[in-house]
């Protein structure tokens, strides 16, 4: 071959190579409406082939994605969990609070009414006594807080007892349910007089006893602080009776009286500390509002 021709072989080889490349990309084109043989048997070999590897693939990056935010997730978890837990704990402080504003209101309420009467000291119950031989309770209040022997306790729905030992920070009241804690009382509508203490058969209900026989006692008739006695000012709510009893002795009846606090629910009360209008000053025109409601145990309408 001469050296004319050796130098056209060179250049004519990429000619034809860059031709049969556009002829096989003109073939394999998508437009094409018919494959070849080859690549048809081709295609439909490697088709299940490519279909797992897709599915691996996707798979694969999907758990690689799950993977990468569990973290991020559980974190978000533990935070939701720690957000509803505090949102809890604020409701239940929350109804604490109210609960709270509704009684210190109706302390207050009542400590405006009788300012010109009393003077009053609001004091916590932090314990009762669980002995069943009395009826007690402790105040977070003592001495180097102005509470003394023998004040009264009572909250805005009637007499709670009297107190009867001091300590610095400590007082304890004896309640008008003991039998111990007996106070002069009468009835307010027709103001015969007698003595309320603890009922023995009817388990959270007072008596007023040695009440002769003819005395016009009613059911739901309110019955007030006599002022006899000298402890327990005149005039303040002690209950409501509930029906009258006749005594073995035939000449005297007792009534049994429905309390006017509930002394199971008692939070915070108030002690009246001095008396400054004098006892005919004390609560006047008490009505049976407040007064009423059963007592825990059985019911004196039905027998014990």
């Amino acid at each position: 071959m001469s050296r004319r021709w050796r130098k056209l072989v060179a250049p004519l080889i990429l000619v034809l190579a860059a031709a049969g490349l556009v002829v096989v990309m003109r073939w394999s084109a998508p437009e094409r409406s018919h494959l070849t043989i080859l690549e048809g048997s081709l295609r439909d070999v490697l088709a299940p082939a490519e279909r797992g590897i897709t599915l691996v693939v996707s798979k694969g990056t999907g758990l690689l994605a799950a993977i990468k935010d569990y973290g991020r997730l559980q974190a978000e978890n533990q935070a939701l969990k720690q957000q509803v837990a505090d949102l809890k704990a604020a409701t239940v402080q929350m109804e604490e609070y109210r609960q709270e504003n509704s009684r210190l209101r109706a302390l207050l309420n009542y400590k405006t009414t009788y300012q010109q009467a009393f003077d009053f000291v609001v004091a916590p119950v932090i314990a009762r006594n669980p002995n069943n031989w009395y009826h007690t309770l402790i105040l977070g209040l003592g001495s180097r807080d102005g509470l003394q022997k023998d004040q009264v306790v009572v909250t805005s729905q009637g007499v709670v007892g009297r107190i009867i030992a001091v300590t610095p920070r400590t007082a304890e009241v004896l309640l008008i349910l003991d039998r111990e804690g007996a106070i002069g009382g009468m009835i307010q509508a027709n103001r015969t007089p007698g003595i309320v203490e603890g009922s023995p058969d009817y388990r959270g209900y007072l008596q007023m006893v040695h009440v002769p026989r003819d005395a016009q006692i009613m059911p739901n008739q309110v019955v007030i602080t006599s002022g006899l006695g000298g402890v327990f000012p005149r005039g303040l709510l002690l209950g409501t009776v509930i029906k009258t009893l006749p005594e073995s002795d035939g000449l005297t009846q007792r009534a049994i009286i429905a309390p006017a606090v509930d002394f199971d629910r008692l939070e915070e009360v108030l002690v009246i500390t001095r008396i400054k209008g004098g006892i005919n000053d004390a609560v006047s025109g008490v009505t049976g509002a407040g007064a009423g409601g059963t007592g825990p145990g059985s019911n004196p309408a039905t027998g014990p």
